[in-house]
């Protein structure tokens, strides 16, 4: 059986599981959606990352073409990007059999994927990170080959499929307000405490992606319209607000809502000229207009920017 070397010398109990080598990777963790983080390198706990991990890179892509008659090549009319998989080997062991099943059982009851959708996250030495919706697909059936196993070890293959292709980085949130004042939309955007007032401002999604935010909008204010300059995309907000509302626009793909205080749909109140627009990578110019404010008015963002690349 092939030799178990343990970064820091030898193995608890002096047991010889299947091959490792240090990994020159960043840490590598999953929570499943029950909010169970489970970090995929933890010697202590019995398990270890392999060498052989695949995709965590680019993702691939579909290409759709049109070919013509008597024209060499072909025409490319669009593209899409693929789901993502993620493969990760795992080496499962211990210094006795109990203790292997219990700490194999223990990992894998995380993967099921009736509990829905996990996240896989690769965080840095800085503290910095980048995470991935995913579920486990495949892998963790159980190979009980002369290379691939014994009575206190066992390595996995196990395929993660991510629906969306992107890494997403740090969450982002901005804060815009009509000031203390009460002022609307001076020319040049001026600080109050830790926002800016209402009006023109540049927005940076520092992605490779557009990505999609959600826009708080807390009252009162008789309409909003709020405009990507960069783009020409906007939506409008038809109905009132309150003093105590707080409308909730979510322009994420596959979600899109307008909830007003947690509870009432206020889809019908936007305009039906509205696109629910993203912020393209770099900086986006964007306006925000309200109307019928005073300075408890505000509008608030948040976003997610998404990378190739984790």
């Amino acid at each position: 059986m092939p030799i178990f070397v343990r970064p820091s010398g030898s193995l608890p109990g002096g047991i010889n599981p299947p091959p490792i080598q240090p990994l020159e990777v960043p840490s590598l963790s999953w929570t499943d959606a029950k909010g169970r983080t489970t970090l995929l390198s933890d010697w202590e706990s019995g398990w270890v990352l392999q060498p052989g991990i695949r995709g965590l890179d680019m993702p691939g892509y579909d290409f759709f073409t049109d070919a013509s008659p008597q024209i060499d090549g072909n025409a490319l009319r669009g593209l899409r990007a693929q789901p993502r998989e993620v493969f990760l080997p795992v080496a499962f062991f211990d210094t006795d059999r109990a203790g292997f099943l219990a700490s194999k059982r223990s990992f894998l009851g995380t993967l099921n994927p009736y509990l829905g959708l996990g996240t896989l996250t690769l965080t840095e030495s800085d503290g910095s990170f980048r995470t991935i919706e995913a579920y486990y697909v495949s892998g963790a059936e159980g190979d009980t080959g002369r290379d691939t196993s014994g009575l206190r070890w066992q390595t996995f293959g196990l395929t993660f499929s991510c629906p969306s292709p992107y890494w997403l980085g740090e969450a982002i949130r901005l804060e815009f307000s009509a000031g203390a004042s009460g002022g609307f939309f001076p020319v040049l955007p001026l600080r109050v405490r830790d926002s800016q007032v209402l009006g023109d401002t540049t927005i940076d999604n520092p992605g490779d992606a557009t990505s999609f935010p959600v826009w708080t909008i807390h009252g009162p204010a008789t309409s909003a319209v709020i405009t990507n300059n960069t783009t020409g995309l906007s939506f409008s907000v038809t109905a009132s607000l309150g003093s105590s509302d707080v409308l909730v626009v979510d322009t994420r793909e596959r979600v899109q809502t307008a909830v007003l205080n947690g509870t009432d749909n206020w889809w019908p109140n936007l305009s039906t000229d509205s696109d629910l627009w993203g912020l393209e990578p770099g900086e986006n110019d964007i306006s925000l207009t309200l109307v019928g404010t005073d300075s408890d008015s505000m509008v608030q963002v948040d976003y997610r920017p998404r990378f190739l690349t984790a």
